[in-house]
């Protein structure tokens, strides 16, 4: 038997419920998209919901469609589904009413420009390398990309010698010849500055866990295989396990059973709906740098890239966020 319950109420309690299970920026999203549910639900006169039905759901969708990118439902509705089960568990809505959730399907190509990690979840996945996979290969990536914003062509075609520790930097070469080159070739050659943590863990990595291999040039790599330089395979396997929410919360945040999830292998973790390529790590970079006050310029440099193509295809910041960052160099006139 249904028991009467607001939206509102009923949001606080699964956000509350969930606290404690899912990673803070999860659970920020989860609280961001839910609020546009209670915002539909208030403008539209439905204060309970005992009643909500499968055409409500069409016509939350269709409210949410506006104005928004088919990324941006597509994950509303994930979130909606999500919390139409848990209030399903407490009698809050009719039961199965939350299979009834319409997910809209997306292009490859529309998701690359709107995915990127936030800067709470690089936090999170840090974190959980540092204390369970220190100073592995897959620590030693996803740090390098998060920390430098570079291209994984890139840090794929870096050498021992290009790390200088005692800079600490890493120095970055177009070598064509030898089967790495730049993608903006002799333009895209620069010295990027390390944080002494991530030059840490880079030292680290290389006595501890790096094999000492050459590649078929006879360079050695700075990232490596076992028998070779690390490809582009191994980089992008590695950055989809460690953005695999299950794998550094524990948690699957869209209801699978993991001893059956075909995502939780090494080899077939892109499958998993959350999972995150490489470039994605690039662009959660410049968009944390700019929030954080970055100059534009610094970062376009930084990261080899123009101004324009930085606006237009990296800056994932809303504009409350590129509000709130120009306020602080604000004069009061």
């Amino acid at each position: 038997m249904l028991e009467p319950i607001s939206p509102e109420e009923a949001v606080n309690l699964y956000l509350s419920n969930r606290a404690d299970e899912v990673a803070h920026e999860t659970h920020r999203k989860h609280g961001d998209r839910l609020k546009q549910f209670v915002i539909w639900c208030d403008e539209t006169d439905r204060t309970n919901l005992n009643e909500l039905t499968g055409r409500d759901l069409l016509s939350f969708k269709e409210w949410r469609s506006e104005g928004v990118k088919t990324i941006t439902l597509k994950n509303n509705l994930w979130t909606l589904k999500k919390f139409l089960r848990f209030c399903e568990d407490i009698d809050g809505v009719p039961p199965g009413l939350s299979e009834k959730v319409l997910i809209p399907k997306t292009q490859p190509e529309d998701e690359a420009r709107e995915v990127y990690v936030g800067k709470g979840e690089a936090d999170t996945i840090l974190t959980f390398l540092k204390k369970y996979e220190y100073a592995s290969l897959r620590h030693a990536l996803f740090t390098t990309l998060w920390k430098t914003g570079i291209r994984s062509g890139t840090l794929r075609g870096l050498d021992l010698e290009d790390f200088k520790p005692e800079v600490p930097a890493l120095q970055i070469r177009h070598r064509a010849k030898s089967g790495t080159p730049l993608k903006n070739k002799k333009g895209g050659e620069r010295e990027i500055h390390l944080s002494d943590e991530t030059a840490q863990i880079l030292t680290d990595y290389i006595e501890h866990t790096r094999p000492d291999v050459t590649d078929e040039y006879d360079r050695r790599p700075l990232f490596a295989g076992r028998t070779t330089r690390a490809g582009k395979t191994v980089i992008q396997r590695n950055i989809y396990t460690a953005t695999r929410p299950c794998f550094y919360t524990g948690e699957c945040p869209h209801d699978r059973d993991l001893e059956d999830c075909e995502a939780t292998n090494y080899s077939t973790a892109s499958k998993c709906p959350s999972s995150k390529s490489p470039h994605t790590l690039r662009r959660g970079y410049i968009t944390a740098a700019l929030n954080a006050g970055q100059p534009v310029d610094v970062t376009a440099e930084r990261t080899n890239v123009s101004r324009e193509v930085l606006d237009k295809n990296y800056d994932a910041r809303t504009e409350s966020e590129k509000r709130e960052v120009r306020q602080k160099f604000l004069k009061d006139i």
